[in-house]
């Protein structure tokens, strides 16, 4: 004789909400995309200090958020891509994307604030050409380049001594998924947001942020 289960009634479409909600989360947990949304960035950039590092690791912090990128594409990005437009604001040329495998090249907006950053960081090692992110030597000289997997470890560090997120490594994709859905509960439309950040249509990350999307809509009040 087999027990029947035990009915709790209709689920309320805002219950639904929490749990396909709920359950997004899990699936980005589980995919390691802890999200850094601009609270966790400015957290992150509160504990950066005024020394060599402490400037790099901002550039890094804003670079990422901002550029939605990749952190290959992230640490390729070069001093030299850096252009002024007439309007007086800035963009960086990402050169090549693993959705641009032919070069045509990709104009990204950045704001004065990460400009004015980036400008305070060639002046601190003496250089403005080459690539912007740097590694260290032991004796605090910078490397040419950063290797893109440093860029975790860096994160994990600065995660880690800034408290948040306790429990759950930040990655690459941290920045990418962060900031898409800051600019998805701004109301950016998911196609904008798809062409800022190089995702392709049928991707697992473009759909998680139509899933997200869908909950936001239940969320908000009628």
């Amino acid at each position: 004789m087999t027990k029947s289960k035990k009915s709790t009634g209709p689920i309320s479409t805002q219950g639904k909400a929490i749990s396909s909600r709920n359950s997004i989360t899990h699936g980005l947990t589980s995919r390691k995309w802890i999200k850094e949304d601009e609270k966790v960035l400015n957290q992150m950039l509160m504990i950066c200090d005024e020394s060599s590092k402490g400037i790099r690791n901002q550039v890094l912090l804003r670079l990422g958020y901002e550029t939605m990128r990749r952190r290959s594409e992230i640490c390729r990005f070069r001093f030299e891509d850096i252009q002024s437009l007439d309007n007086k604001k800035f963009v960086i040329l990402l050169r090549q994307s693993k959705t641009d495998q032919f070069g045509i090249g990709k104009r990204i907006p950045i704001s004065n604030e990460l400009y004015r950053l980036i400008m305070r960081w060639a002046k601190l090692m003496g250089e403005s050409h080459g690539y912007i992110l740097r590694s260290f030597k032991r004796n605090l000289r910078v490397n040419a380049s950063l290797n893109p997997a440093s860029l975790n470890e860096i994160l994990k560090n600065l995660q880690r001594k800034s408290g948040v997120l306790d429990g759950e490594d930040l990655s690459g994709h941290s920045f990418r998924v962060g900031a898409a859905l800051d600019l998805l509960e701004r109301g950016e439309s998911l196609e904008r947001i798809m062409l800022r950040g190089g995702w392709k249509s049928d991707s697992s990350a473009m759909r998680y942020l139509r899933n997200w999307n869908e909950c936001s809509y239940y969320d908000s009040p009628m």
